[in-house]
């Protein structure tokens, strides 16, 4: 009976270990963002920590210097916050306004702007067919493979 108890013992303290690992590396994998209200109505508790803020590129603010690669625009939400960003790096492909991105960074010291470390846009995940009679230029796309070769 003592050497069964041990096992069991054993058994449940390994299977503690397992699901205690397994719970701490989904908290660290969550990636969770704040809207603009949300980051702004908590700006004070939220100042000198790492966040993400998830919204739209307000229409109009997009301001790209390229060859200093500053890039500043305003992120936006349904409430009608906005949150001047200031972002150093060349946006990505997909970046225009009116698209939605998630931007990962802090509050500036006096929490007037985001500095934003990363950004990813966020795109339609739906495919669309071409429209009907129209059929993929199969002979421009050979020639466009076989120059880059």
């Amino acid at each position: 009976m003592h050497k069964k108890t041990k096992l069991l013992a054993g058994g449940i303290i390994i299977i503690a270990t397992i699901l205690l690992m397994s719970v701490l590396s989904l908290q660290q994998n969550t990636v969770y963002f704040y809207t603009p209200s949300e980051a702004m109505a908590q700006k004070s508790s939220l100042s000198h920590k790492k966040i993400k803020i998830g919204g739209i590129i307000q229409k109009g603010s997009v301001d790209w210097q390229a060859p200093a690669l500053s890039l500043r625009f305003v992120v936006t939400d349904t409430e009608d916050t906005h949150i001047p960003i200031e972002h150093t790096g060349t946006p990505p492909d997909m970046f225009k306004e009116g698209q939605g991105v998630v931007v990962d960074g802090r509050f500036n010291t006096d929490g007037s702007t985001f500095m934003a470390e990363t950004l990813m846009v966020k795109h339609s995940e739906e495919y669309q067919i071409p429209s009907e009679g129209k059929s993929m230029n199969t002979d421009l796309l050979k020639k466009s493979i076989l120059e880059k070769e």
